[in-house]
């Protein structure tokens, strides 16, 4: 259950950190990554070796400007150690909050936190949100997954400061806007594509009811044309947050929208090239994170395969964080069935529930060829698989829990599962987990 009284005081000590000026921000950088790196190394037995087959000893890290000594780490590499090898000695045994991910990447994993990295993942979110412009009390609706509604604790909802109500991403668009229409949020956040389906909704019923100050996108990246288009529906400015379920949430846009803010009190983000290079401000460049709070379970030069560029441009809101761009997401995840009926990457994702297949799936991707044709192509890990049964058990979610809560009739859409040796990336190199060839939006 999250600690209200912490989170606060982690959010206090966060928005204050926002007047700081460059120097004190790389200093205290520099300061975190040496007790990371330290950490990682004494306590947690695959960082250990790491550095011992680099030959570089924790000593030589003593800046942000010394982390490219280190290799890079993938979620692959992760993915093949035993829970001990990648969790601190410190805390085996110990209860931990799992995070699962792979929904908008295809790569299921778990990531481990104690409660007090994810007290601090809560300030350093709502940061953002309260810079620009969230009050306490205002009331706040998000369109995401539905476990999700643990992250709001007891005492924030009896005494409603920050209480965010969950709106769950799998029901039908219908269901979702009744369900916002009688909240009346003044914030609406959630997944980016699945608000766009919902201004959709709300402009077919032609609803006058919803009114927010803002609204916050997260979880996938969405084009211009649609962030434009959400913020004629709902008459209220829409803000991009980026980040990964690893990380939470690490840059954000303020009301000037000059680029993305980015945490780095939080974590360090460096953007590479294909040789592990840093590039120049303005080129862009693969993101790999290193955490400055993640002890339980450390992330060290961890490639994302998302791509980004640092840009050296200050922003006029006269924050100090550094800002970065993004590249925008792409029109074509957006499943449509017959009878016109579209679905979001990410509620397509959430019925599939492949992201729970951790074992077994190594990566995944869903391609739409044709109205009534879905492909699912699956990676499998090394260990044993029972095709058979992975193949009944997603079908089943699909068939199932699709067309209740979606309201999408497929009697005659056929879904095939296959397995396959690799899976293509995008020219960014980025997965592109979820894309149709029959949609044209945007």
């Amino acid at each position: 259950m999250p600690n209200f009284a912490r989170i606060s005081f982690f959010l206090l000590k966060a928005m204050g950190r926002l007047e700081w000026d460059e120097k004190r921000l790389k200093k205290y950088q520099d300061k975190r990554v040496r007790e990371v790196v330290n950490y990682a190394y004494t306590y947690v037995p695959f960082y250990h070796r790491l550095f011992k087959a680099a030959e570089i000893e924790p000593s030589e890290i003593t800046s942000v400007d010394r982390l490219g000594k280190l290799p890079i780490v993938r979620k692959s590499d992760l993915k093949k150690l035993s829970y001990p090898d990648m969790i601190s000695r410190e805390f085996l045994g110990k209860s931990l909050k799992s995070l699962k991910t792979g929904g908008s990447t295809g790569e299921p994993f778990t990531v481990y936190v104690n409660r007090k990295e994810d007290d601090w993942r809560k300030a350093i979110y709502l940061r953002a949100n309260v810079s620009c412009g969230q009050g306490p009390y205002d009331s706040w609706a998000a369109v995401i997954d539905a476990e999700r509604g643990e992250d709001v604790g007891f005492v924030q909802h009896a005494i409603r400061v920050f209480a965010k109500t969950i709106v769950p991403v799998v029901w039908s668009r219908s269901d979702q806007l009744k369900a916002v229409e009688k909240f009346k949020p003044d914030i609406l956040d959630g997944f980016s594509n699945a608000l766009w389906l919902l201004a959709k909704e709300a402009e077919s019923k032609d609803s006058k009811s919803i009114h927010p100050k803002m609204i916050f996108g997260t979880g996938e990246l969405i084009t211009a044309s649609s962030r434009k288009y959400l913020e004629k529906v709902f008459n209220a400015p829409f803000y991009d947050q980026f980040g990964c379920t690893e990380i939470d949430r690490s840059a954000w846009q303020c009301p000037e929208k000059t680029g993305y803010h980015i945490d780095v009190d939080s974590i360090v983000m460096q953007f590479v090239d294909d040789k592990g290079e840093v590039v120049g401000s303005g080129e862009r460049g693969e993101i790999v994170y290193t955490s400055l709070f993640n002890h339980a379970m450390p992330f060290i030069r961890y490639g994302t395969r998302d791509i980004g560029i640092p840009l050296d441009d200050g922003c006029t809101c006269g924050r100090s964080l550094p800002l970065m761009s993004v590249v925008e997401g792409r029109a074509n995840s957006f499943l449509v069935f017959p009878g016109g009926k579209i679905v979001s990457p990410m509620s397509f994702i959430e019925t599939l529930k492949a992201f729970l297949l951790v074992k077994e799936i190594d990566q995944y991707r869903v391609i739409q060829k044709k109205e009534n044709m879905v492909e699912i192509l699956i990676k499998k890990t090394e260990a044993p698989v029972d095709e058979k049964r992975i193949t009944a058990w997603l079908l089943n979610n699909i068939y199932q829990d699709l067309p209740k809560v979606q309201k999408v009739d497929l009697s005659a859409v056929a879904f095939e599962v296959k397995f396959v040796e690799s899976l293509p990336s995008t020219q960014s190199g980025k997965l592109n987990v979820v894309s149709s060839s029959v949609n044209n939006f945007d």
